[in-house]
């Protein structure tokens, strides 16, 4: 019997006032998205690209437009008051940064008391036990309880904000940049706790990052986004390995080499212009004005989704051809695309 995803996003517009008059910032538009029990999924794409907020809709810190968010086979739209609060709760968020998340003006132990006393859960004397076990899962001393979190340092925050999120058990974890905001020195001791603290608990997690390294380390699916769609999904190695959008092929190639000789040798491909404004994204394919295969079927027609192999597709009218270049480094046959897409493909990516 095939697993049932505990999460499931269909269709999803989040839109926002803009502060043009009559328009609107389209943050997220008709995005799915599927989280299997205890799997890491990545997130990734440009500062602005929609990530953080899709992270915001799901738990209910945004409104969404339209779409249905499905957890556990609940459709959450459907429920109300209680019963949504309940449901609410196997859904937690890990924010980015630990210094505005956090109330300075209490201490260790009551921020987590708070996180278990509005979800209901443990009496008096089950809370203390269940600060105490939570400190100890990550990786904080007892006489940690006591400190205001004014007093900690980055990574000791974000180990409390880890703790704070897991005190209702939750099923699923949305970590928007759980950890760029810290110091690089602390960054791997923090990810370890987190990737141990997954696989102990079995928790579902949708890890939202720039750091494509850390994704494909971290996470078995990736989904690619840009400019409030998804441009490519799949397993991790998959789109690594075969990246068949132009947009995801640049965005691999930006990211540097951890071999500091290689990084100074390569050249690195630029993606050029700016991201155009989410009030008023192109027509056709909305990376089409910054692309370097872009035809004038780019502008005329959205791209569908084209399944290259189980689980990975992509939103590009040049998929089938980037695949196979990628996958067996032969040339395409110029008559499979029009003769501008053709000459910029076999020369540019």
């Amino acid at each position: 019997m095939l697993q049932q995803p505990i999460l499931t996003v269909e269709n999803l517009k989040t839109s926002f006032k803009s502060i043009e008059r009559g328009k609107q910032v389209k943050a997220v538009d008709d995005v799915s998205i599927t989280l299997y029990p205890g799997e890491i999924v990545g997130l990734v794409g440009e500062s602005g690209c929609g990530k953080s907020t899709l992270g915001r809709s799901i738990v209910g810190l945004e409104k969404p437009d339209s779409g249905r968010i499905i957890l556990d086979g609940v459709d959450l739209g459907s429920l109300s008051g209680r019963r949504l609060r309940k449901a609410r709760r196997a859904i937690q968020y890990v924010f980015q940064d630990p210094y505005a998340s956090l109330n300075e003006r209490q201490t260790v132990a009551e921020t987590i008391r708070e996180a278990l006393l509005i979800g209901g859960l443990s009496s008096r004397a089950g809370r203390e036990k269940r600060v105490n076990e939570l400190l100890d899962q990550v990786g904080l001393a007892a006489l940690f309880k006591e400190r205001y979190t004014r007093e900690l340092s980055g990574g000791q925050r974000q180990r409390v904000a880890i703790a704070r999120s897991l005190a209702v058990e939750p099923r699923v974890l949305i970590c928007d940049e759980p950890v760029s905001a810290l110091d690089l020195s602390i960054r791997a001791q923090v990810m370890n706790l987190f990737l141990s603290l997954q696989k102990d608990l079995g928790v579902a997690c949708l890890f939202i990052a720039h750091d494509l390294a850390l994704v494909r380390q971290a996470a078995s699916r990736v989904y690619v986004m840009y400019l409030g769609k998804l441009v490519e999904y799949g397993p991790s190695e998959t789109v690594y390995d075969t990246p068949s959008h132009p947009y995801t092929q640049l965005l691999l190639a930006s990211a540097p080499d951890a071999d500091p000789l290689r990084e100074r040798a390569r050249v690195v491909p630029l993606i050029v212009g700016e991201i155009p404004s989410p009030t008023s994204p192109p027509s056709g394919c909305r990376f089409r004005t910054r692309c370097p295969l872009a035809v004038e079927q780019c502008a005329s027609a959205l791209p569908p989704y084209l399944e290259l192999s189980p689980g990975h597709a992509s939103a590009c009218h040049f998929a089938g051809d980037l695949y196979m270049r990628k996958k067996s480094a032969i040339q395409p046959a110029p008559h499979i695309l029009p003769a501008v897409g053709a000459a910029r493909l076999a020369t540019q990516l």
